[in-house]
């Protein structure tokens, strides 16, 4: 639905594929702004901030003006947002964690296919050195393998409902879900997944519980031959751990959409890790996905902004109603 007002909102330079000044219907007036800047941030003069991937320190929002009332994350992680901050700080913090569930799972998707099929050698092979197919190694069937995805939000869900009937089975480790569809096994443990998958793929969100799950000891515990894939956050990997165990053959490939550090600095190891496949975090990446993600992003804060509720995304944080009161007794 259309904001009965019109409302003003900066955006992050980089948060949307296209900086457009205003929102399709033209209820929303936008400006652009320098996140990392802090006196750019705290001489606006507007209801709402939109970030991409900017990181929000607690002093880049303690640099706010009062008029800033929400705040809103073009994407789904809520990683690069200081949370306690924000609710310290009485800023509502809105998200939009459905925006590109299709999209992320048809990539996680396609990586798996990728890997256990070894496509990219297949493409050099063929150009190179048909036919070569000694060249390929233990090609593993997909469906007698094991699958096992590491969260069960959205996004896990979906990418357990396209290859479900490809593979031989499907495990699930999620701290907080209590069910799965049936023909789906939920397991207690990380390591049970660990142990007895063919090939992973991570779906959790990056938190301080969360951040390098996947180190050396995990590595340790996954099949030998075993396949990684990971479409979430980059810091849920120790890179170097990752690297080692690929170049030592002890896992026969991993496919990466998200790194560490994005853009990844030269002497990231997985630039050069062996039977590696990297895509530069566009598993989210559609014609519609932008549309939808920049539209629900405008279209939420703006509501949000009023003192109503996002009817795209979520509220990771409330935000507080003396916030908004401060704003109207200064315009």
């Amino acid at each position: 639905m259309s904001a009965p007002t019109t409302r003003s909102v900066a955006v992050g330079r980089g948060s949307f594929a296209v900086d457009d000044p205003s929102s399709p219907d033209g209820s929303i007036v936008i400006e652009h702004v320098d996140v990392g800047n802090r006196d750019a941030l705290g001489a606006l003069d507007c209801d709402a901030l939109v970030v991409g991937l900017q990181r929000l320190g607690a002093a880049e929002l303690e640099a706010l003006p009062d008029c800033v009332t929400v705040v809103g994350r073009a994407g789904i992680g809520l990683d690069t947002i200081d949370l306690e901050a924000a609710e310290r700080l009485g800023i509502a913090i809105v998200h939009q964690p459905s925006y590109a569930t299709d999209e992320v799972a048809d990539h996680a998707t396609a990586l798996v296919y990728a890997l256990t099929r070894h496509v990219v050698l297949g493409d050099e092979v063929a150009r190179t050195g048909w036919p070569g197919w000694e060249r390929f190694g233990a090609v593993p069937s997909l469906g007698e393998s094991t699958l096992g995805l590491v969260g069960f939000g959205r996004i896990g869900r979906a990418v357990a409902a396209r290859l479900e009937p490809a593979v031989g089975r499907v495990i699930v480790f999620d701290p907080v879900a209590d069910s799965v569809p049936h023909g789906i096994q939920l397991v207690e443990d990380l390591d049970t997944v660990l142990r007895q998958s063919d090939i992973v793929s991570l779906h959790s969100p990056l938190t301080a519980e969360t951040e390098r799950m996947i180190d050396a000891r995990a590595l340790a515990l996954m099949k030998p031959g075993g396949f990684l894939v990971n479409v979430s956050r980059g810091g849920l990997v120790d890179e170097p751990a990752l690297a080692a165990a690929l170049s030592e053959g002890r896992l026969a490939g991993a496919a990466l959409d998200v790194l560490s550090a994005e853009p990844p600095p030269a002497d990231n190891p997985m630039l050069s890790a062996p039977r590696t496949i990297l895509s530069p975090h566009v598993a989210w990446l559609s014609k519609s996905s932008q549309t939808r993600l920049r539209e629900w992003t405008l279209r939420d804060v703006a509501e949000v902004a009023q003192g109503g509720s996002p009817t795209f995304g979520r509220l990771a944080v409330r935000g507080s109603a003396e916030r908004r009161a401060r704003t109207r007794s200064v315009r």
